[in-house]
């Protein structure tokens, strides 16, 4: 895992959870992290590993080491940062972004569910996610060639543990997607939080990479500041 600080006068800590395949040079991760830094946040952006061998050890483990060292945190998380940060407890408040819950319907069958108790660490399995229009308008050829293009059977045996084994959702969390995703399920979205605590937007599976994306930034912010009764 790989953090980096953002605004070091900030008056609050904000940990924010990135991706699978986000980086900290990506033109509009890094437009994130301003809009939470211009708003007085001490923003910990974590990048986390795109090839995990253990969910627990290689996601979980450092992010929630490093929030350990804090003593009040607001937490964000987005997409496969999203799941991280449902397992993490202590934040003032918890918002999501476009969380990685489940993987979409179309991916899943039989043969997938059999391939990812494989365990194997070659890469053939198409990753499904190297499209500008599933991500959002504003995604940059830096970000589609950092996205692998397919993943291991521990890939997804890893992902599939981390869904599995995902604790509720606390009832005051805010979560951001778009009913177009699809990278994520919006189906697990749905089931694992009440309908008034979706916020949609419009666009791909990343808000920040959407054109629409100043439209959504003031209610992102107050979700983040003050969680559900603040939005």
């Amino acid at each position: 895992m790989q953090s980096q600080v953002t605004n070091e006068d900030g008056a609050s800590d904000l940990v924010f959870v990135l991706g699978w395949g986000n980086r900290h040079e990506h033109e509009n991760v890094d437009w994130m992290v301003r809009q939470f830094a211009d708003a007085g946040y001490r923003v910990h952006t974590l990048q986390i590993p795109v090839f995990p061998d253990d969910f627990g050890a290689d996601y979980l483990g450092p992010v929630r080491s490093y929030c350990a060292d804090l003593d009040e945190f607001r937490l964000a998380g987005h997409s496969t940062g999203g799941l991280i940060a449902a397992y993490l407890d202590g934040a003032e408040t918890t918002t999501y972004l476009s969380p990685w819950w489940d993987f979409p319907p179309e991916s899943k069958g039989a043969l997938f569910s059999l391939v990812g108790k494989l365990g194997l660490d070659a890469k053939f399995i198409p990753s499904g996610v190297g499209d500008r229009r599933a991500i959002g308008e504003l995604t940059t050829d830096r970000q589609l060639a950092d996205i692998p293009e397919k993943v291991s059977p521990r890939f997804v045996r890893e992902a599939s543990r981390g869904h599995r084994n995902r604790p509720e959702i606390d009832d005051d969390a805010v979560v951001f997607c778009s009913l177009r995703d699809q990278v994520v399920s919006v189906r697990a979205i749905g089931e694992a939080v009440d309908a008034d605590q979706v916020r949609v937007y419009e666009g791909g599976h990343e808000l920040f990479s959407s054109r629409r994306r100043d439209e959504y930034v003031e209610q992102l912010l107050a979700a983040v500041d003050g969680g559900l009764d603040a939005v």
